[in-house]
C-alpha cells in the first residue's frame, strides 16, 4: 500500500509540473513583446482591401464572358491565397468586372509582394531551344519560327556570357494547362526547385517529345523568361518534370502555388485599402463584457455545486484557454468570430468533462469510499465516456480542417485544438488539482453535501408526445424557410451594395446602426476605409437597393458630418457558393465519420439513431431562427457547426449509459433506456444549463452578429437536450426493441 500511495504521489507532481508547464509555455508564445501575438481577422481589427479587374485587352481576347471569367478569376484567387496561409479572407465579386480581396490582420503597404503573387498570370510553356541557344548573340536574326527570350540565372542554366538571352522556339511542345502538380522541393545541393506532375494527356505528349528529341535542350519558359533548360537525354514516360533556378524556399513555394493556380489572363490592381473591422468596437467592448459574464455565471453554478470540485474545473478550463491561444498563435492562426465561437463551445465541453467526472465521483462517495479512492474510481469510469464524446467530435472537426474552407475551416481549426486540449485539462489537470487538495491540503469534502434523487421519470413512454411536437417544429421550420426564399439570407450569402461616403466631424458607428433601424434597414455592416491620396471614408454595406436611403436618414439626422456619397457599387457574397458547397460537404462528411466511430464503438443503431438527433437538431434550430425573422450570416454558420458538435456530445453521453447499463441488468430495452436517461438527467440539465448561460449573456449583453450567433446557437443548445433525452434514445428503440446483447 505504502508503494502504491507513493506512486499516486508521484503521478500526482507530475500532472501538476507538466500542466505547470503548459501555463508558462502558453504564456510565453501569447505575449512574447509583452503583446498579444495572436491576428485578429476583418471582423475584429480589419485589414487590407484589394481590388483586381480583369485587363480589357485579356478580355477582349477570350470567348468566355465577362461573368464567366469573373467566376474563374474568384476560384483561382481562392486557392492562391488560401496556399499563402492566410486565414478567413474574404474573396467577392465588385461592381461588374472587379474582385475585391479582404485579407485580415493586414496592411497595404507591407505586402505588395503578395499582391503581386497573387495576380501572376503564370503562363508556363515547354519550348525546344536552338542548338545554338546559350551562344549570347542577340543581334543576329532569328531563324524561321525561333524568337529571342530573356534567360534567368539559376542552378539549372548554363553559363553564358555577354547578352542573356537564348533563342527558343515560338511553338510551344506543352503549356502550363498540362500540370497536375507542382511542388517545392529540396535538391541534392541543398537548394530548391519545383517538381512538377503532368496529367496523363500531358505525360504522354511529354513523352512524344523526349522520344523525338534526344540531345535537343528543352526549355521551361514562365511568363516569356527562361528558368531552367535541361537536355534531352532519355526519353521521359513519368510524366515528371522539374524547374531548377536560384530559388530560396519562399519564392520556389510561392511559385509552386502560381503553378499549381494559373490565371489565363492579366488582373489589374484598381484599388488597395486599408479597412476597419466589421464589427464595430463598440460591438466588440459589448461582446467582451458578455463573454466575461457567462464565464463568471458558469463559475458561479460550477463552484456553488461542487464547492472544491467546482473551482477545479474552473481553473482548468482556464488552462485550458489559455493552452487554445498558445497554439493557435504558434501556429500562426487568425482569430475570428466562428474562431470565438469554437472557443466558447470548447469551454462548455471542458465543463462538461467535469460534471460527468464529478457525477462519477459521487458515485464513488456514496458507496463510502474516501476521497483519494474516490478520485481514482470516478476518472476511471467517466474516461471511456469522455474519450467516445470528445473523439467523436475531433474526428468531425478534423473533417472540417481537411475539407472546410473560410469561417468551416477556422471554425475547425480552434474547436480541433480545443478538443485535445479540453482531454488534457479535464483528465491531467484537474485530477492533479484534486489530489493535490486532498492528499496536501487534506480536503475532507470535496463536494457539498447533497441528497441523492432517484429520477422515474418514463421517457419512453412520452416518445409519441415527443415525436409529434418535434414533427411540428420540423414543418413549421420547413414553411418559415420556404415562405421567406431569399429574404431568408444576409448579405454574406446573398450580396447587396455597397456605399463608400466622405464625412467631417465625428461620430459613432451606433449612429450609423441606429439611423438604419430607423428606415427599417435590418442588416448594415459598416467599416473605416484609408486609401492612397485620400482621407478617412466610411464603407458600408447594405440590402440592394438601401443605399441611397439610408445616405438620406444619415444626413438628416447628422448634418454636421456633412456625408456626401463618393461610390455606389454592387458587390457579390462573402460566402460564395462555392464555399456554401464546401461547407455542406464537409458537414455531411462529419456526420459519416461520426456514424462510423459509433458502429464501431457501439453498434450501427446507435450511429444512425445519433445522426438522425443532430440532423433533427439543425432543422430545428435553423426553422425557429427562420420563424423568429432572423437571416442568415457568417457567424451563423459557425453556430451551425457548434450545433453539431453539442449534439452529439450531448447524445454520446447517454447512449454511453445505456450501453453500460445493458451490459448488467436483466430488464427490457425500455427500461434500460428509461433508467440510462434518469440517471443522466442531473449531468444533462446542468451541462445545458452551463452552456446556456454562456450563450445567453452573449445574448443579452452582446451586440451585432454576436448575437446573432449566439440566438440560433441557444435554440441548437434546447434543441440538443430535448433530442438527447427523447428522440436519439427513442429512435435506438424503434430500431432495436430486443433487450441488447452487446
Amino acid at each position: 500500500m505504502a508503494v502504491v500511495s507513493e506512486l499516486n504521489q508521484r503521478s500526482m507532481w507530475f500532472r501538476l509540473t507538466f500542466s505547470l508547464a503548459l501555463f508558462i509555455w502558453s504564456l510565453v508564445v501569447l505575449f512574447p513583446r509583452g503583446h498579444a501575438a495572436i491576428r485578429r481577422g476583418l471582423d475584429l481589427c480589419g485589414g487590407v482591401s484589394i481590388i483586381l479587374e480583369i485587363s480589357p485587352d485579356a478580355l477582349a481576347k477570350t470567348s468566355d464572358g465577362k461573368t464567366e471569367q469573373l467566376k474563374k478569376l474568384e476560384g483561382v484567387v481562392r486557392r492562391r491565397v488560401d496556399a499563402f496561409g492566410i486565414s478567413e479572407p474574404i474573396i467577392r465579386r465588385h461592381g461588374n468586372a472587379q474582385l475585391e480581396i479582404q485579407l485580415p490582420g493586414m496592411s497595404a503597404t507591407s505586402n505588395e509582394n503578395l499582391i503581386d503573387l497573387i495576380k501572376k498570370p503564370a503562363k508556363l510553356e515547354f519550348r525546344l531551344l536552338h542548338r545554338s541557344a546559350f551562344r549570347g548573340m542577340i543581334d543576329i536574326i532569328p531563324p524561321a519560327g525561333y524568337e529571342w527570350i530573356d534567360l534567368v540565372s539559376g542552378d539549372g542554366m548554363p553559363n553564358v556570357d555577354g547578352p542573356r538571352a537564348v533563342l527558343a522556339c515560338r511553338k510551344a511542345e506543352l503549356l502550363g494547362r498540362a500540370i497536375k502538380s507542382a511542388t517545392a522541393v529540396i535538391t541534392q545541393t541543398g537548394g530548391y526547385e519545383i517538381s512538377l506532375q503532368l496529367t496523363m494527356d500531358g505525360a504522354q505528349i511529354f513523352e512524344r517529345v523526349t522520344r523525338e528529341n534526344l540531345g535537343q535542350p528543352l526549355g521551361i519558359v514562365l511568363d516569356g523568361k527562361l528558368y531552367s533548360a535541361p537536355v534531352i537525354q532519355s526519353v521521359i514516360g513519368d510524366g515528371r518534370a522539374a524547374i531548377s533556378g536560384n530559388f530560396t524556399a519562399k519564392e520556389a513555394m510561392d511559385l509552386a502555388n502560381v503553378l499549381n493556380n494559373p490565371l489565363d489572363f492579366e488582373l489589374i490592381v484598381s484599388g488597395v485599402s486599408e479597412i476597419g473591422p466589421t464589427l464595430a468596437r463598440e460591438m466588440q467592448a459589448k461582446s467582451v463584457k458578455a463573454a466575461y459574464i457567462g464565464c463568471g455565471l458558469v463559475a458561479v453554478i460550477m463552484v456553488g455545486v461542487y464547492a472544491f470540485g467546482g473551482i477545479a474545473a474552473m481553473v482548468s478550463v482556464g488552462l485550458n484557454v489559455l493552452i487554445i491561444l498558445g497554439v493557435l498563435a504558434t501556429i500562426g492562426a487568425t482569430m475570428t468570430l466562428p474562431g470565438i465561437a469554437a472557443l466558447v463551445l470548447t469551454v462548455g465541453m471542458s465543463v462538461d468533462a467535469n460534471i460527468i467526472i464529478f457525477a462519477r465521483m459521487r458515485d464513488e462517495l456514496r458507496a463510502g469510499k474516501s476521497p483519494a479512492e474516490a478520485i481514482t474510481g470516478g476518472f476511471k469510469r467517466a474516461f471511456r465516456t469522455i474519450l467516445d464524446a470528445n473523439l467523436t467530435t475531433l474526428f468531425a472537426t478534423i473533417v472540417m480542417v481537411a475539407c472546410g474552407a473560410g469561417p468551416t475551416r477556422g471554425f475547425g481549426i480552434t474547436f480541433t485544438i480545443g478538443v485535445v486540449s479540453t482531454l488534457f485539462c479535464a483528465l491531467i489537470f484537474c485530477r492533479g488539482l484534486l489530489e493535490f487538495g486532498v492528499k496536501v491540503l487534506k480536503i475532507r469534502h470535496i463536494f457539498f453535501p447533497t441528497f441523492r434523487r432517484n429520477f422515474t421519470i418514463n421517457f419512453m413512454g412520452l416518445r409519441n408526445a415527443a415525436f409529434l411536437f418535434s414533427g411540428l417544429l420540423l414543418v413549421g421550420g420547413l414553411m418559415a424557410i420556404v415562405i421567406r426564399g431569399k429574404n431568408l439570407y444576409a448579405i454574406d450569402f446573398a450580396g447587396g451594395e455597397e456605399i463608400t461616403i466622405a464625412y467631417s466631424g465625428e461620430f459613432a458607428l451606433g449612429d450609423i446602426y441606429s439611423a438604419a433601424e430607423a428606415i427599417g434597414i435590418k442588416e448594415v455592416i459598416p467599416a473605416f476605409q484609408k486609401s492612397d491620396g485620400a482621407g478617412e471614408e466610411l464603407k458600408i454595406q447594405i440590402p440592394t437597393g438601401a443605399g441611397v436611403p439610408l445616405l438620406a436618414k444619415l444626413q438628416e439626422s447628422l448634418p454636421q458630418c456633412e456625408f456626401q456619397l463618393q461610390r455606389q457599387t454592387s458587390v457579390g457574397s462573402a460566402i460564395s457558393a462555392a464555399l456554401r458547397w464546401n461547407a455542406l460537404i464537409s458537414i455531411v462528411f462529419a456526420l459519416l465519420v461520426i456514424f462510423i466511430y459509433m458502429a464501431i464503438r457501439f453498434n450501427a443503431r446507435f450511429g444512425i439513431s445519433a445522426i438522425i438527433a443532430i440532423i433533427h437538431d439543425i432543422w430545428i434550430s435553423i426553422g425557429i431562427y427562420a420563424i423568429l425573422g432572423y437571416q442568415f450570416n457568417a457567424p451563423t454558420l459557425a453556430a451551425v457547426l457548434m450545433i453539431i458538435g453539442y449534439s452529439i456530445n450531448d447524445t454520446i453521453i447517454i447512449f454511453d449509459r445505456i450501453r453500460e447499463e445493458g451490459h448488467c441488468a436483466h430488464e427490457n430495452l425500455m427500461d434500460i433506456i428509461n433508467r440510462a436517461i434518469n440517471s443522466t438527467l442531473s449531468r444533462t440539465m446542468l451541462t445545458s444549463l452551463t452552456t446556456f448561460v454562456a450563450a445567453g449573456a452573449l445574448f443579452v449583453w452582446g451586440a451585432g452578429a454576436v448575437r446573432d450567433f449566439s440566438l440560433l446557437f441557444l435554440i441548437g443548445i434546447l434543441a440538443g437536450t430535448f433530442s438527447s433525452i427523447f428522440t436519439a434514445s427513442a429512435l435506438f428503440y424503434l430500431m432495436d426493441s430486443r433487450r441488447m446483447a452487446d
